[in-house]
């Protein structure tokens, strides 16, 4: 099981204002692939209340509240993906390994 960070989730469905580098414009190919092998069963992810707020956060200047919805609620209909509260205790652990 992977990790799925937000950033996928930007990369994939964000439109930007200005013109995306070739880097830019593979790294977004990448990521849509990513979303639609997820979406398609092909890997199970696991991610947390906290990276989907994140999503939702940047996301929303770009989708209509019905598209955000509709893909956050996906996410939490599919088998192969699982998603994860964070309580304080689990939040001060992974604070704590990032800064070694």
């Amino acid at each position: 099981m992977r990790s799925l960070d937000s950033n996928v989730f930007v990369y994939a469905y964000y439109k930007p204002k200005r013109q995306l580098n070739q880097v830019e414009m593979e790294m977004k190919e990448q990521a849509k692939k990513i979303i639609t092998g997820i979406s398609r069963g092909r890997e199970d992810v696991a991610t947390t209340v906290i990276n989907l707020s994140e999503v939702a956060n940047i996301l929303k200047h770009g989708l209509s509240t019905e598209q955000l919805t509709q893909l956050i609620l996906s996410l939490f209909m599919l088998d192969n993906v699982r998603v994860y509260g964070v309580t304080r205790e689990i939040y001060f652990a992974a604070a704590e390994l990032g800064g070694d």
